[in-house]
């Protein structure tokens, strides 16, 4: 069984992975255009936020050594709660990772595959994903360990490369619109850091899960800085804007960078290493998603349901029209959906098992 664990670095790079992919794909652009010259300090501010709820998460996960919400919820509410919250998150990473499939796959056609139908690239990325969630011996997370450094490497590179190119007055006014908009509706932000709603599926899989907490808090920072990177890049490198249109803000970021003659056209390099991470993002969704249907039906395998996983994914990547039409539908039922998902069920659902324990004097 020690094979099917994993360790703290594979734990932090899983979940900085995730996070990474959504200010990738939607989470540049939707900050900005939601708190304009306020981004980073909106940033700041859910940073706080979201370590304090990773803490509380974090406290009461350790009352049930080894158990993820699904075994927390049978222990409160027998069998249809656990259902219940099962399918929730099912239903959730599914319909996520498939905008965010359409969303991805989208930038991918208009940037550099504009001859190729939609439906191939996302046949390409999914069968991908699919065939890397396949291999055993957590061969999967053990790649996405791989992929980690390069995703810190290069933000970094971008971020320190494009500096000659900053304004820093583009962060005036400091408070944006307005106070509601920054510390209020910026609310709507903390969408991208979407590793929280893995986090209550993490411990069965963890070799210590005594370390939970530091591994989630470690990787909760990282995303943070390169969030807070990310944000400024696009920030302090265009002027007099108050919303993005580019598709892919970072990458028109990455354009500006240039090494002489010999190291002009890095923009293909990142995104080789965005599709990469988004493809291991995919994986990490189906394992995920497959675990928890293994687990509703007290199946042996969960080789079947990663199938079933792809195949409604893949389905649900084709539901919107565009590009935009997708990235509406992230801002205006999914901000939502994962609000009230993590921040109210999961967390009541902890909060209340915590009770009931301490009540049987556990």
């Amino acid at each position: 069984m020690e094979n099917t664990k994993i360790g703290n670095k594979e734990a932090i790079a899983l979940l900085t992975t995730i996070s990474f992919n959504q200010i990738i794909i939607f989470g540049v652009k939707s900050i900005i255009n939601n708190t304009s010259s306020a981004s980073l300090l909106n940033l700041l501010y859910l940073s706080i936020i979201i370590l304090i709820f990773t803490i509380l998460i974090c406290y009461l996960l350790n009352k049930f050594p080894s158990f993820d919400l699904l075994d927390i919820s049978d222990y409160l509410g027998g069998k249809i709660l656990k259902w219940s919250v099962g399918i929730l998150f099912f239903i959730y990473f599914i319909i996520f990772a498939g905008n965010s499939l359409h969303l991805f796959s989208s930038c991918l056609e208009i940037i550099y595959f504009p001859l190729t139908l939609l439906i191939f690239i996302r046949s390409f990325l999914i069968i991908g994903a699919t065939i890397t969630c396949l291999f055993k011996n957590n061969a999967l997370y053990r790649s996405n360990f791989i992929v980690f450094p390069l995703i810190i490497i290069t933000t970094i590179f971008m971020f320190f490369s494009d500096m000659k190119y900053f304004n820093i007055e583009n962060v005036y006014p400091m408070f944006g619109d307005s106070l509601f908009y920054t510390f209020v509706g910026g609310l709507n932000n903390m969408i991208v850091f979407q590793s929280l709603a893995y986090i209550f599926f993490l411990p069965p899989l963890l070799k210590n899960t005594q370390n939970i907490k530091k591994i989630v808090i470690t990787s909760i920072v990282i995303s943070c800085i390169l969030n807070l990177l990310c944000v400024a890049t696009v920030l302090f490198t265009f002027d007099g804007f108050t919303e993005i249109d580019e598709l892919l803000p970072l990458y028109s970021a990455v354009k500006h960078i240039e090494y002489g003659e010999f190291f002009r056209k890095m923009d293909s390099i990142f995104f080789l290493i965005w599709i990469i991470s988004f493809v291991s993002y995919l994986s990490l969704t189906l394992k995920f998603s497959a675990n928890i249907l293994k687990k509703l039906t007290y199946s042996k395998s969960n080789f079947f349901f990663i199938f079933i996983s792809a195949f409604l994914l893949f389905i649900t990547s084709g539901w919107q029209k565009n590009y935009n039409t997708s990235l509406m539908f992230t801002e205006n039922f999914l901000s939502y959906f994962f609000f009230i998902l993590v921040f109210v069920i999961a967390i009541l659902v902890l909060l209340l098992a915590f009770i009931k324990k301490k009540l049987k004097g556990g």
